[in-house]
């Protein structure tokens, strides 16, 4: 690939430090997860903390990175986008790919594209309507790409999510129960 690499990483998100937290944190998170409309209130008494306690803590993780941003999770099937299309994408040796990525994002039924260490360069995943919408996204707006070398389509059928996905990741440290490693 031929890209600058200082603009490459410019487009991908930036590193950040680890922030520490404890199990206060943890369990304040886990809330969050569950409620991003909790009040300080409510998550307060769940944690036996005084409100503004918690919500310090709260502005000391948003600060941190730890917080990105509060926000809902959608239903695609419902917004009429009930179509999930993952593509592992390969790109040519000479391609730009900061190019490539700049071109992605414009597409706005693209939900996230990730850069991978692999047999391919990069995942993106998209929304769609219906086949003939997975038909324009592909010949009009991901083949013409420049320096896209291979694409595979993959359509789901189904998700599994995961009801408590923090629950696994970040699981809260007491005596009983320590914290899982992968």
């Amino acid at each position: 690939m031929t890209t600058d690499p200082a603009h490459l990483r410019s487009l991908l998100e930036p590193e950040r430090e680890v922030l520490e937290i404890d199990d206060v944190d943890r369990r304040i998170l886990h809330r969050l997860h569950e409620d991003a409309r909790a009040s300080m209130r409510s998550i307060a008494a769940d944690v036996g903390m005084s409100a503004p306690a918690v919500a310090e803590r709260i502005a000391r993780m948003e600060r941190g990175h730890v917080i990105r941003r509060h926000t809902i999770e959608l239903d695609w099937a419902a917004l009429g986008y009930p179509m999930l299309v993952v593509m592992p994408l390969r790109l040519t040796g000479n391609a730009d790919a900061a190019a490539v990525l700049t071109a992605l994002k414009a597409i706005d039924a693209m939900t996230e594209v990730i850069v991978l260490a692999a047999g391919y360069d990069l995942m993106a995943r998209f929304r769609v309507r219906d086949h003939a919408d997975l038909q324009r996204l592909l010949v009009e707006q991901v083949w013409p790409i420049p320096g896209i070398d291979r694409v595979e389509t993959m359509l789901a059928i189904g998700r599994l999510a995961d009801p408590e996905p923090l629950q696994h990741v970040l699981a809260t440290e007491t005596p009983t129960r320590k914290r899982r490693r992968p």
